[in-house]
């Protein structure tokens, strides 16, 4: 697999003028996010000031410099869409540079590995390219093929899409890699990161990007955060983009669409131009699957959901599982609200009537948590207390009954039903919604919001420990006593197992393992541990903060 890399020339004119020129009439089936590229330092979206600082250190590198070591990489963190690539380029283009980048390898499918390895091809990761690469890079430098002549061009290396990392071996292999990288390289050069919020335990490479910043800090490496775009320039870059388009957009849309971005100036131009898109564009562009109908006399107002964002060009919001625990633990509610009841409502008693929650509804901050009912409740069994009044023992009373109600949904389907399928599905959601609207509702005098420290719940470790034993058990049992594989786990334990020990001294030199038959006879209802989508990594976290969100 042969690894190749990118140069593009850092002259002025290498890249078309983003939000100034537009001059250029290209294919209508462009997009603008490719046609209207920076150029310039000032058309950047980017802080003046974090421009300004990543051009100084760029400066001081290419600079010739008679120091044996200095830190030549920079980390350059920010959430997708902020601009960390373009502005390396443009930064390049102003100092007259050449940007070399790692291109990623296409992936192997699978009808091209077995291909392979009919032929005896050895596969190759992503991670050993890239390692292979930067080995390379660190003892052989980069020589552009493009140059010929005499004076050898300034050169700025970019790493702006690092291999996925799925394991511990993974990272540490990539985290190496990079390590040696800051200390050895004589390149200047840029490690774009892109952040994913607050880092999950549940999700793994979430948490291995904030690790990988920190150990390259460690290392010596320099560090840049992008913060997101702010909506006012978003606003700007969109409505001259309008005019150069010539596209009859209302202010009220374009503040929809700023707003819905986050702060991802992608995202706002490409939803911009989906918004301007006729319907005919639509289907040639395969950018919908909608019927033109739905773009009629969308140009007259804004189009809002119930919480204000746009339709059809907002964005996804994710939330971290801590996050998303704090919303429920912390039970915000709106104070000085009068209930009012339409007279058609039923008649609801002062001691069912709750204030209005300060959140979106349970559900919908369960589906941008991205996380399985299971551990949601598990959290909330082991952490609620702590957010209860002392006195209030009818509410825990109240929460025990619902998080009960909602371990009887979790446990395991007796065989009735195969796993994941969609009865199995809802009936997960629903012990979700149970668990979480239970604990909303039964706690009636939330405690005021400070800082806690959320508690792995203690049932993960008992119930590993049990399936360690329960697995012990049956693989010491004896030869003799294979029939017993019919019995119901709780009579081997309290019945056979004691006998067993008490005739320990006489049977001893009889214990082996379990024939393989015999196991596939078990009845493992009782005591297989439902699936989790939290690894093993988060198991070994022992307290994990929550702040008063």
């Amino acid at each position: 697999m042969m690894t190749s890399i990118k140069c593009l020339l850092g002259q002025s004119g290498a890249f078309s003028t983003l939000y100034a020129s537009g001059t250029q009439k290209s294919n209508s089936e462009e997009l603008w996010v490719d046609k209207y590229k920076p150029n310039l330092l000032k058309e950047l979206a980017v802080h003046k000031k974090k421009v300004e600082e990543v051009k100084m250190w760029f400066e001081e590198r290419l600079k010739p410099s008679k120091d044996v070591y200095r830190n030549n990489v920079l980390v350059v963190s920010g959430q997708a869409g902020v601009g960390k690539s373009v502005a390396i380029h443009v930064i390049a283009s102003h100092l007259g540079a050449v940007v070399c980048g790692w291109n990623t390898p296409t992936p192997v499918i699978w009808q091209e590995h077995l291909y392979n390895s009919g032929t005896e091809t050895k596969y190759t990761s992503k991670l050993d390219e890239f390692v292979s690469f930067v080995e390379r890079i660190r003892k052989y430098g980069l020589i552009p093929s493009s140059f010929n002549g005499e004076s050898k061009p300034s050169i700025i290396f970019l790493i702006d899409d690092l291999p996925m990392m799925h394991s511990k071996a993974a990272f540490g292999r990539l985290r190496d890699c990079l390590h040696l990288l800051v200390h050895t390289t004589q390149i200047p050069t840029a490690i774009l990161v892109t952040d994913y919020g607050n880092a999950d335990s549940a999700d793994y490479n979430a948490r291995s990007v904030e690790e990988l910043k920190t150990s390259l800090e460690s290392s010596g490496a320099c560090k840049v955060a992008f913060n997101p775009i702010t909506v006012n320039s978003i606003k700007k870059i969109l409505f001259r983009i309008c005019q150069m388009e010539q596209c009859d957009v209302t202010a009220d849309h374009v503040d929809l669409i700023a707003k819905a971005s986050g702060g991802d100036i992608r995202h706002a131009i490409t939803s911009l131009q989906f918004f301007c898109l006729k319907p005919n564009q639509v289907h040639s562009l395969s950018l919908s699957t909608h019927s033109p109908h739905a773009f009629k006399d969308e140009s007259n107002k804004p189009v809002e959901s119930d919480d204000g964002s746009s339709l059809y060009f907002g964005r996804d919001e994710t939330l971290s599982l801590f996050h998303a625990l704090g919303k429920f633990l912390h039970n915000k509610r709106e104070t000085g609200v009068a209930l009012e009841y339409d007279r058609n409502d039923f008649f609801i008693q002062e001691r069912f009537s709750r204030l209005p929650l300060k959140m979106d509804v349970p559900e919908k901050i369960l589906c941008q948590a991205h996380v399985q009912p299971g551990p949601v409740a598990d959290f909330l069994h082991e952490n609620v207390l702590d957010f209860l009044d002392d006195e209030a023992v009818e509410d825990a009373w109240l929460l025990s009954s619902y998080l009960g109600d909602a371990d009887i949904l979790l446990a395991k389907l007796r065989g009735m039903l195969s796993s994941y399928n969609e009865a199995e599905s809802i009936l997960q959601s629903a012990a979700a919604s149970i668990a979480v609207r239970g604990v909303l509702f039964g706690n009636s005098r939330p405690l005021s919001s400070r800082w806690h420290a959320i508690r792995r719940p203690k049932l993960w470790q008992v119930e590993k420990e049990s399936s360690y034993h329960k697995n012990e058990m049956f693989r010491q049992r004896v030869p003799a006593c294979n029939q017993l594989s019919s019995y119901h786990m709780s009579i081997m334990a309290t019945e056979y197992m004691p006998m067993f020990k008490l005739l320990g001294n006489r049977v001893g030199s009889g214990y082996n393992e379990l024939d393989q038959e015999s196991v596939q006879n078990l009845d493992t209802e009782n005591f297989e541990i439902n699936k989790m989508s939290i690894d093993d990594e988060a198991m070994e976290i022992s307290d994990d903060d929550i702040e008063d969100w």
